[in-house]
């Protein structure tokens, strides 16, 4: 049986729109079935009109788990 991963605290993730990679910084749930996650972008996102973007707090099922 494979054990499932799952994003913490310090889990490299993916934005699936902005396809930036970063550091999960901060978990917050809104309430038993809802979160997000604040993430620290390894560089500055610069893409569309956001310019210079270091990090994001974002509703968890943005988020992938890249490792």
């Amino acid at each position: 049986m494979s054990e499932r991963k799952v994003i913490t605290v310090g889990s490299l993730v993916r934005h699936r729109t902005l396809e930036a990679l970063g550091i999960v910084v901060e978990h917050t749930m809104y309430d038993g079935n809802w979160g997000g996650y604040r993430v620290k972008f390894n560089k500055p996102v610069k893409t569309g009109v956001t310019k210079d973007l270091e990090t994001l707090f974002d509703r968890a099922d943005r988020w992938v788990l890249v490792s």
